[in-house]
């Protein structure tokens, strides 16, 4: 296999860093315009739209939160795809929020796995705490940036799969690799990595730590979301 020309390398990064700076740019642009939205609603709602405003209050608050609105059954169906459940004993989420995928994962997942699903934000930690209660998973109210520290309190040494909702464009350059390199780490071999993302920044970085990547796309989401498959 001829060796790629590092000139064209980094002429994909760059295509690949402005593509992500323009999705970037468009989800701030839309934060801005639901700020407004929302300041100017008086109305209250009830049932499902009152979770839904819920979630988006959480969003406004918390600039942490990875999405605007809880992920589509479509763009959770492709996540629940490439997580491959059916061989998955030791299961890990990053970001897990209300729950909209951990639902579906408890749904899936074997009945021998164990799930360990961690929420920083501590309304959206409430919440799935509450409303998911099943013997396998266990709720973590913490920073996924301290998964070591998390999984040794549990006796979780290796994961089968590791998904993450959380925005790695959120974080610093060094931060993306710090925590890349946690989740490798605690990875099997053949362990799987499904980040699910509004950018491309991840492509790159992926390579340096799993030796398969595969990158979808989700357009049937708000935001469209990438979901990359990396196989360590």
């Amino acid at each position: 296999m001829s060796k790629k020309d590092p000139r064209q390398e980094r002429s994909d990064r760059d295509v690949l860093d402005n593509l992500g700076a323009l999705i970037s740019g468009q989800i701030r642009k839309g934060r801005d315009k639901l700020d407004e939205l929302v300041s100017d609603s008086k109305k209250k709602r009830k049932g499902d739209e009152g979770k839904f405003m819920g979630y988006v209050k959480v969003f406004l608050d918390d600039r942490g939160v990875a999405a605007v609105t809880p992920s589509s059954k479509y763009l959770v169906e492709r996540v629940i795809k490439a997580m491959d459940l059916e061989r998955s004993q030791v299961i890990v989420e990053y970001g897990a929020a209300q729950g909209v995928i951990t639902r579906r994962i408890l749904q899936k997942m074997r009945p021998d796995a164990k799930l360990i699903a961690v929420e920083f934000n501590k309304k959206l930690y409430d919440e799935l705490a509450a409303t998911l209660i099943d013997p396998r998973m266990i709720a973590v109210h913490g920073d996924v940036r301290e998964i070591d520290k998390i999984l040794a309190q549990h006796g979780v040494r290796e994961a089968d799969v590791i998904i993450s909702g959380v925005p790695f464009a959120f974080f610093s350059g060094r931060g993306r690799h710090e925590l890349l390199s946690k989740t490798a780490h605690h990875l099997r071999p053949g362990g799987r990595f499904v980040p699910y993302q509004v950018t491309t920044h991840l492509i790159t970085m992926l390579k340096d730590y799993f030796r398969e990547v595969d990158t979808q796309f989700e357009v049937l989401n708000i935001p469209p979301h990438f979901v990359f498959t990396a196989i360590k």
